[in-house]
């Protein structure tokens, strides 16, 4: 673990790109990987009036698409993250079963542990990064560690807000390290839910 996590003259130099809220992102799951590990990262925006999410960021668009929605259901996750803004980890496929109903799904792609790192701003939750990784990795040590991220993943939110009414069509995943395409999709032609 290295004493500085952040690169600022990197982040400076991604701020005053257009449209750097995929770059923020990319940056942190690069962050994430080297300092706490993450085998899979997902990013969701959060709309709590109809209860559901939705994909802006993918580190693997086979697996996890951009712009699905999920709905966000009221358990022990939506207590932890929505309500008290804290984050949600587990280490078995059992505890995330608990919480998320695809479950399978992310056993089947070989992860057992996970990590949900809210964005928070106002004293409002504005989404997540959501990483997965191996049975029992998502530690409490680990969790702490990733903490130290969490203002980088709340401006990376509220960058995507900030480019205005189309944000809620953005759409942005990392092709290769470093590399980064972005898009926008009306809603109409968002993919179906998974």
């Amino acid at each position: 673990m290295s004493d500085d996590i952040y690169d600022a003259d990197k982040i400076c130099q991604t701020l005053s790109q257009p449209r750097s809220a995929v770059s923020l992102f990319a940056y942190v799951r690069d962050g994430l990987i080297r300092e706490v590990g993450c085998g899979l990262m997902t990013a969701s925006l959060y709309d709590l009036r109809t209860m559901r999410t939705r994909r802006v960021f993918t580190d693997n668009d086979v697996a996890y698409a951009l712009g699905n929605f999920k709905r966000l259901d009221r358990n022990r996750f939506y207590q932890l993250v929505i309500e008290s803004a804290q984050p949600f980890s587990s280490t078995t496929i059992e505890e995330l079963a608990e919480v998320f109903f695809d479950w399978e799904h992310i056993q089947a792609l070989g992860y057992g542990s996970n990590l949900n790192l809210p964005a928070v701003a106002n004293g409002k939750v504005l989404g997540t990064i959501n990483l997965l990784e191996k049975t029992g990795h998502y530690t409490p040590a680990r969790v702490a560690e990733a903490m130290k991220w969490q203002p980088l993943v709340t401006l990376s939110f509220l960058l995507l807000m900030a480019e205005g009414p189309e944000s809620a069509n953005f759409l942005g995943r990392p092709t290769s390290q470093g590399a980064i395409t972005e898009g926008a999709r009306p809603i109409h032609e968002a993919r179906p839910h998974i």
